[in-house]
Parts: structure tokens; sequence; C-alpha cells
């Protein structure tokens, strides 16, 4: 499922009970469990969001950074792909909700636990 984030610009990068990035397309994406950062060298920087720790710098590394692809695969995992070459891999949870976004009409997309996607219209 294509997420419709190409293009879009990285504005803001938090760091609280779960990583969440602003998009210049007034997009929110929350990533509550443990992920994966493939840095444009290459490397492969796993982090949990709670504790980001040598992941932070990279994270914030995003910032101003663009889209170029941003897809749910088909386990309910999270791509989403940048400029840099750096590209976001979030995987599903068996037990909680690992990733969820909302779009600035109001259209939610999350992984719910095990990986079932639920969408809900802001119409």
């Amino acid at each position: 499922m294509n997420l419709n984030l190409r293009g879009q610009a990285v504005t803001r990068v938090c760091f609280d009970a779960a990583l969440t990035v602003l998009t210049s397309g007034d997009c929110e994406l929350r990533v509550e469990t443990e992920a994966t950062l493939r840095v444009s060298s290459g490397e492969h920087v796993s982090f949990d969001p709670e504790f980001p720790d040598s992941a932070s710098s990279h994270l914030a590394g995003l910032i101003r950074d663009v889209i170029t692809e941003a897809e749910v695969g088909r386990v309910g995992d999270l791509l989403i792909e940048f400029e840099s070459g750096m590209k976001l891999i979030v995987p599903p949870d068996e037990e909680y909700e690992a990733w969820g976004i909302v779009g600035a009409k109001g259209k939610r997309v999350t992984c719910m636990p095990g990986g079932e996607i639920a969408v809900w219209s802001g119409d």
C-alpha cells in the first residue's frame, strides 16, 4: 500500500515514549516499537524509540530530508526511503501497535498487533 508521502520533507523529529516524525505535508508518523534505520553508508542501526541512543543523531539527520517512497509491506511493515539514501524500516509487533500515520485530512493508517493494517478515512 502506497502511503502517498512522496515529495514531503521531514520538518521535525521528536523523541518521547515513541519516535514522532512530522512532514511538510502535515503528516505525523509515530513509531512505537523497535525499528531499523539504514543510513546512507549502508549500515543498519536498530533502535528502540523510547531509547534511540546511537540512532538519535541519524534520526535527527532526517530533518529537511525528502521522502522518495513510503509504503506498507505485505506483512504490515513500514518502509520509508529518503533522498539522502536513508531508509526507515518498522516491522510489525505481535503485541503492540508498531507504527501509525495521521494525514493532513485526518486519514489514519495504523499497524495493529500482529501486522494487520487498519485504515480510517478522514472524511
